[in-house]
């Protein structure tokens, strides 16, 4: 009889301690401190180069939050560093729709470049500029996009937008300076490519827009100094 009521105590003990397991695990504070958990360690997998590994954890800790934007830009981190550059792209894109930031639509069209995909960076650069209007990167990448494609005129307001909110950003003066040119207005590209000099003295790609521009005022264009690329549109 006493053996029957130990084992009951302890059949009970146990049952109660599985319930605050349970309970603990499903609750809100438990499911935080998983996903934590389960981040941290993925955070260790990627610093050891282990990327596989870390995808896995990352996706066990989407399983306990679905949808969790900060969750999914990290995995679409680590697809990126592995090179599936597909889902990764889906994957920022999902982020994105949260409209927690800007990132995630930004790093979707950075990956759409990578996979040579200028239409769909395009797009992805436009929605996100339309989320998010004061993002330096975006504005940058869509003037670079449009510079590229010969599209001077609509280029020209997301690079001067960059230098009213980077006023020392020489490189955004620098491809100002390569628009105005392309749109034959050499006095406005002189006076961009001096300001970006002005600000970096040592920028390679002003000093040799500005020789361009300058010889062609003084109608002595000089064989190798012309400004056909955007020189630092990336």
């Amino acid at each position: 009889m006493k053996n029957w009521k130990v084992q009951a105590v302890v059949i009970g003990l146990l049952l109660l301690f599985s319930g605050v397991g349970i309970f603990y695990f499903l609750s809100p504070s438990g499911r935080a401190r998983n996903v934590l958990r389960l981040e941290k360690q993925a955070d260790q997998a990627v610093a050891a180069g282990q990327l596989l590994d870390a995808e896995i954890l990352v996706r066990k800790a989407l399983e306990v939050e679905p949808n969790a934007p900060d969750l999914l830009l990290k995995l679409g981190t680590v697809l990126e560093k592995e090179g599936v550059l597909s889902q990764a792209k889906d994957v920022y894109v999902q982020a994105s729709a949260a409209k927690k930031s800007a990132g995630p639509g930004y790093y979707a069209g950075v990956v759409a470049l990578k996979m040579n995909d200028r239409g769909e960076a395009e797009r992805l650069f436009v929605e996100n500029n339309l989320n998010w209007p004061e993002h330096v990167p975006t504005m940058y990448q869509l003037g670079a996009i449009l510079a590229k494609k010969g599209q001077y005129k609509e280029a020209l307001p997301f690079f001067q937008r960059v230098t009213e909110l980077e006023p020392n950003e020489a490189e955004a003066y620098t491809n100002l300076g390569f628009c105005y040119y392309n749109l034959e207005q050499p006095e406005k590209a002189k006076e961009m490519y001096l300001k970006a000099l002005e600000l970096n003295s040592n920028f390679e790609p002003a000093r040799k827009s500005l020789q361009a521009v300058e010889a062609d005022l003084t109608g002595k264009p000089q064989q190798g100094l012309t400004s056909e690329k955007c020189p630092t549109c990336r």
